[in-house]
Parts: structure tokens; sequence; C-alpha cells
């Protein structure tokens, strides 16, 4: 029981509120970000199938297997557009601007988390086009640091920690309707803000399939569409913005352990194109904290594992899931913990 009893402290946080910035294509508009008391969402984790049909265009019916989850947001500020909306849209691949191609594994909103493509299927969500799968390239590099600094030679291999591997960069080049707009030997100051696939086994660096991507400039990473586990979090205006955050956060939680990944296997969208997604999250500067309540959640499951359950008793100015839905001075609430016939109480 003392596990548990010291998971659900360090889960209890200090109510907090941020004035942030939600971005949709319809509008953008300010919202005041108010937190719940866990960083555990003290909900069952429920999944509505609505998978689209295999005769789609935008299901792709290839199995592969995966090394990441994506987060994206749907950039979607119409009050309509929740979960609900978006998973039948994948589900038809129609909505009121015609066709829809795109499609995810999942999209998350406060109305529920929704299923629409096998989690083992490729889907259409992370820009890196299905043509390359994941894949990990020998550097010629030894060590055994694992926290190490990408860079690229002035004649354009990849260098670690300073040495120059066998790795050709890509080439930062675009052109245009025959027009050649850029093209020289790319630069650190080109890779995505999440970096550059590197990994170490058994004392020898490899690094991941890349490419430079011409719409948005910015040396990029394989593996998105065909390899990922793609969920679209709403941003819907009208919508608890926080509560989609912890579902989503309970989602990716599961996918990792479902999949046997690893935290850093958690990836934004703009880690495969450079797009700025999950956008409301990249600029109020929220991933971290995010990424706090993955693993809150993961940990959770593991105890839950062990047989041990967790029940949110609202007190006052707390929802029965652990979400505020105002801040106040006079935040009270207990938790029960059980594990087969035991029980205790912690009031908070």
């Amino acid at each position: 029981m003392e596990k548990a009893i010291d998971f659900i402290k360090r889960s209890i946080i200090k109510p907090f509120e941020k004035k942030i910035r939600v971005f949709g294509w319809q509008k953008e508009y300010d919202y005041n970000l108010i937190s719940s008391v866990s960083k555990y969402l003290f909900e069952d984790f429920d999944v509505i199938e609505n998978i689209a049909p295999l005769e789609n265009d935008n299901r792709d019916g290839r199995v592969k297997e995966k090394f990441y989850v994506t987060v994206h947001d749907t950039g979607d500020s119409d009050p309509l557009h929740n979960a609900s909306f978006w998973s039948n849209v994948v589900k038809n691949q129609y909505w009121e601007n015609g066709k829809y191609s795109a499609s995810y594994q999942y999209v998350v909103g406060n109305d529920g988390i929704y299923h629409n493509i096998p989690d083992n299927e490729v889907a259409y969500h992370a820009g890196d086009t299905t043509q390359f799968d994941y894949c990990l390239y020998d550097s010629s590099v030894i060590g055994d640091k694992l926290d190490v600094e990408l860079d690229i030679s002035d004649d354009g291999f990849y260098m670690i920690d300073g040495k120059k591997t066998s790795i050709l960069a890509p080439r930062a080049y675009k052109e245009k309707d025959g027009v050649v707009l850029l093209d020289r030997i790319a630069n650190k100051n080109d890779f995505n803000s999440q970096g550059i696939l590197c990994k170490n086994i058994d004392s020898k660096y490899y690094i991941g399939e890349t490419y430079f991507n011409t719409t948005y400039e910015l040396i990029s990473n394989r593996g998105g569409n065909n390899n990922s586990i793609g969920i679209e979090s709403c941003i819907n205006e009208g919508s608890d913005i926080y509560y989609t955050w912890q579902k989503t956060a309970k989602l990716v939680a599961n996918l990792l352990y479902n999949n046997n990944l690893g935290f850093d296997d958690v990836k934004q969208h703009h880690y495969f194109s450079g797009k700025n997604c999950p956008q409301t999250i990249r600029m109020s500067d929220m991933w971290n904290h995010f990424m706090d309540l993955v693993k809150c959640e993961y940990e959770a499951i593991l105890l839950m594992k062990e047989g041990y359950c967790f029940k949110f008793i609202q007190n006052r100015n707390c929802l029965e899931n652990g979400r505020l839905n105002k801040m106040s001075d006079d935040i009270k609430f207990s938790i029960e913990i059980s594990k087969g016939g035991e029980k205790t109480r912690l009031d908070f």
C-alpha cells in the first residue's frame, strides 16, 4: 500500500491557471487554462470504436510495426467540431469542405476517445509520406553517451559530438515550378525542434531516416505515417482544453504500455514534418507538463495491474475526476486507495 500512497502524493499538483492562446484555422482565441488537482485523471480508460471501412481511400490497410506515438491537435476552433465530429469525418472520409483524405488512429476530446484506424495499420497524419519506414543507419561512430549533440559537417555529413559520421544529411533544397528557391548544405539550424533520431545500441550510434521537408524547410524524421500511432486532440472553442490533454495523456500511456514503447517514443507531429503541431500545446509551452501527465498515467497503469484501485472523493470545488471547474483558495478533496480488502483514505 505504501507505494500506492507515495504515487498519489506525487501525483498531486498545486492547482494553477494560465492564460494561453488557442490556435485554430477559423480563429484564434484566448483561453484561461485551469489545471486539475492531480496529474492522474480519475476516470476509466474507455475507447469508443468507430473504425473506418477498409475500402476507404484514407485507410491504407498495410500493417507496419509501431515505434512511435504521435500527438497532434486538430487546429480546429469550431465549437461543434469535437472528437465525435472528427472521428466520423475519418470514417465517412467526408466533411463540409468535401472529401477528407487524412486519417489517424485516434481523436480525443471532452466527448471521449474515438478509435478510427487499427493501431497496427498505416495512417495519413504525419506529413512524411508512406514511402519510407522507420530505419536506423550505422553512423560508424562509437561511444557510450546517451545524450549527444548532432550537427552537420561543412561537406554535408551528420556529426555526433563533433565526430563525422558516414551518413549524408539531407540537402536544404526546394524548387517551385522549375525554379530553384533553395539549394545549400544544411546545418543544425535546419533541424526540427524535437531533433533527429539517434540511438546508441551496443556502444554504436545509429541515425534514423531523415529528409528535408520543403513546406516547412526543416529536416524531419521518417516513420510518422507508417510506424506511429497518430492521435488528434481537439481544441474546439467551448471545450475544456486541460481535460482533453489529460484524456490524451491517458490514451498515450496506454498505447505505450500496450506497444512496449518508452516516453522518448512520444513525438509531436512537428518531429515528422516541421509543422507547428500540436500548435496550442507547443505555443503555450505545456509539452513538458503534458509528458508529466503521460508518465503519471503510465505509473497508474502499472499499479492497477498489481490490483490497486483509486477513487476520487469529491469535496469542495472539485469534480469527481479531479478536474477544477474554477480556481479557489478553498480546494479540499480525498482519495481512496484499495487493494483486495485493504483500504486507505488520503485527505488533501
